[in-house]
């Protein structure tokens, strides 16, 4: 019985990872991507675990006012949503 390739799993480190809108952890494309990434791994079934830094602070809103100038406002994020376990 071969137990070795069953007992492998993947770790996928990433600085972003876009899973959810509802979560601020990215802000572009290689965030985009990396959520592509892990969906893909999933729907094949591959025993794979995400891995990234958690900014307790720093996320924010961009909005542009009247005169078209960018203003930022925090992003709350409550703790207990900061932790996400998905699985297929």
């Amino acid at each position: 019985m071969n137990t070795t390739s069953s007992n492998k799993q993947l770790t996928y480190s990433s600085m972003e990872i876009a899973l959810d809108a509802a979560m601020p952890i990215y802000s572009g494309g290689l965030g985009i991507l990396a959520g592509d990434t892990l969906r893909a791994a999933a729907e094949q079934n591959l025993p794979i675990v995400a891995v990234r830094l958690l900014h307790c602070r720093g996320y924010f809103r961009q909005k542009l006012d009247a005169s078209g100038c960018q203003t930022e406002e925090p992003d709350a994020w409550p703790l207990e949503r900061k932790t996400m376990e998905v699985t297929r």
